[in-house]
C-alpha cells in the first residue's frame, strides 16, 4: 500500500535552489516509498493564510506526512499546528516533527509540552 505525501516549500526561503528543494522532496518521498500527491508553493505575502491551506490540504488528501526542505520554510508555531493534521519531515535532516504518544499510546497534547 502506497503511503501519499505533500511536499511544501517556500520559494523565497529557496530561492533559486527551489527546483532542488522540489528534488529533494520527491527524493525523499521515493527514497521511502511513498507517493507525492502535490507539492504546495507557499505565498510569502500570506503567512498566515499558508499554514492554514496547507492544513486544509493535508487534511482533505488523507496525507500523514507533509515533506518540506526544512524548518525554514515555515513560521514560527507552524509546524505545532501541522502536527495535529500530519507529521512534519525535514528533507535536510530527515527530522520528522508529531504529536508526541505517551505509553499508553495516546496522543499528548501540545500543552503537556
Amino acid at each position: 500500500m502506497t503511503n501519499y505525501v505533500i511536499g511544501f516549500l517556500r520559494p523565497d526561503v529557496s530561492g533559486e535552489r527551489w527546483q532542488q528543494d522540489q528534488a529533494r522532496i520527491h527524493a525523499l518521498a521515493e527514497q521511502r516509498g511513498w507517493s507525492v500527491v502535490l507539492v504546495y508553493f507557499g505565498d510569502p505575502k500570506r503567512p498566515g493564510a499558508v499554514i492554514n491551506r496547507l492544513m486544509n490540504l493535508a487534511y482533505t488528501e488523507g496525507v500523514n506526512e507533509v515533506i518540506a526542505p526544512n524548518a525554514d520554510h515555515f513560521e514560527p508555531g507552524d509546524i505545532p499546528a501541522l502536527v495535529k493534521i500530519a507529521d512534519v519531515i525535514c528533507a535536510d535532516t530527515g527530522t520528522r516533527h508529531t504529536i508526541p504518544v505517551d505509553d499508553d499510546g495516546f496522543q499528548a497534547d501540545f500543552a503537556d509540552r
